[in-house]
């Protein structure tokens, strides 16, 4: 069996969100680490690049701000 971890995020930097530390505190549990980093307006990237660990694994994603409604996305 493999452990998949999962985690999205954007903007990490400007909101002082600790995701570096929430990656770190879930990679040796997991086989691997999906992180799906929004384009952001900040190094939030680079911050998910920095972690030394070949677990994670990076996908860019660009997120539709046009389909928010009073800060979620509507199911669908």
């Amino acid at each position: 069996m493999r452990v998949s971890g999962f985690t999205i995020v954007r903007n990490a930097i400007k909101y002082d969100y600790p995701v570096k530390e929430a990656i770190l505190s879930i990679l040796p549990l997991c086989d691997e680490v999906i992180v799906a980093v929004g384009k952001s307006e900040d190094n939030t990237l680079e911050l998910i690049k920095s972690i030394p660990s070949e677990k994670i694994k990076i996908i860019e994603t660009v997120w539709d701000d046009t389909l928010r409604e009073g800060g979620q996305t509507p199911p669908g």
